[in-house]
């Protein structure tokens, strides 16, 4: 194998974890890497932290920017990239010296434009179990006319709750740098929650072959407990909203598949979702002031038509007496589900 990577490195106020992911890059059994930090206009030590490791290894490169987000900042990495191979490591997490030797030889193996790992989710401070999250993929390699007839009918949605057999994440990818720029016009900047999952509907469904790599998770994400345990965004219902928008614009421009159905399905996921969390966060608001939280989200145009639309045949009891309190706007008894049902949470 002789092919150059591009590990891109979106970088913003990270100067407490930036030396971990750098090195965990520069440490890589495969050694044909081109590393690019992408500063996207940090105002700690971050930039300069950059810099220095520039100066210790050739194979590094940095990129100042103003601050953009992070989209606008890997997108900036992709365009600067020299590798036929593009990977991504976000920069508070970290890989396993053989990640890309891995999918490397795999992707050249089976002559795939997208060959995909796992990760394993790490708790700062060990508050909760780590968990692992892969491709939920009956084979380990796929045609494009295998895609559309095998996974594009579950590849948002297979009918559960939050039932996505797309893993969207960027960094658990190694991709052909010529798809993803072909693709990158798709990709809105102004997404905020779930940008990657614009990213990966995009390559996925022009893609002419991808590999799975079942088993292994050389990927290590690191949950930031304060996204946890932070206070109501009231935002963030117009985040998933558009989210959602910008889901189906992909789709209609792709042509590929109707995958209408199944973003209406995630998108009812995100919104219990939202609803169960924050009323968790707001233990001490009390029930009124969640009341007219709740009444807001179940309220709104979007989750209406959602909870009117929605088909998911394999929704536990549970969740389907959930989503009926959320229909007939039964607050009270959504409040106490979910205070009952998490009251030894700290989430």
């Amino acid at each position: 194998m002789d092919k150059l990577v591009s590990v891109i490195i979106p970088v913003y106020n990270a100067e407490q974890y930036i030396e971990q992911a750098v090195e965990s890059v520069r440490c890589q059994t495969y050694p044909k890497l081109e590393i690019l930090l992408v500063d996207d206009g940090s105002t700690d030590k971050s930039g300069s932290l950059c810099d220095a490791f520039a100066d210790r290894d050739e194979r590094i490169r940095v990129i100042h920017q103003p601050n953009n987000g992070l989209t606008a900042t890997w997108k900036r990495g992709v365009r600067e990239a020299k590798g036929e191979y593009v990977g991504f490591v976000d920069s508070d997490d970290w890989i396993d010296p053989d990640m890309y030797e891995k999918l490397l030889f795999e992707a050249q193996k089976q002559e795939a434009d997208i060959v995909c790992c796992g990760i394993h989710h790490i708790f700062e401070g060990n508050t909760h179990k780590p968990w692992d999250d892969e491709m939920k993929l009956s084979k380990n390699v796929y045609t494009q006319e295998e895609l559309a007839k095998e996974v594009y009918p579950v590849l948002l949605n297979d009918g559960s709750f939050m039932g996505r057999s797309l893993q969207p994440n960027r960094v658990s990818k190694l991709v052909k740098r010529k798809l993803i720029l072909d693709n990158m016009d798709l990709c809105d900047n102004c997404v905020s929650v779930g940008e990657d999952f614009q990213f990966s509907l995009s390559i996925i469904t022009e893609a002419k072959k991808i590999a799975v790599l079942p088993g292994f998770l050389p990927y290590y994400y690191r949950v930031n407990e304060k996204s946890m345990t932070g206070g109501y965004d009231k935002a963030y219902l117009d985040k998933i909203i558009y989210m959602k928008k910008q889901m189906e614009r992909i789709s209609e421009k792709k042509g590929v598949y109707d995958f209408s159905q199944q973003i209406t399905n995630d998108f009812l996921c995100l919104v219990v979702l939202h609803m169960k969390g924050e009323i968790v966060r707001n233990k001490a608001a009390g029930y009124f002031e969640n009341r007219r939280n709740m009444k807001r989200i179940c309220n709104d145009t979007q989750v209406l038509r959602a909870l009117a639309l929605y088909r998911m045949p394999k929704l536990t009891a549970a969740e389907k007496l959930f989503l009926y309190f959320m229909k007939r706007h039964f607050y009270l008894a959504i409040y106490l589900a979910v205070r009952i049902y998490f009251r030894d949470s700290s989430v």
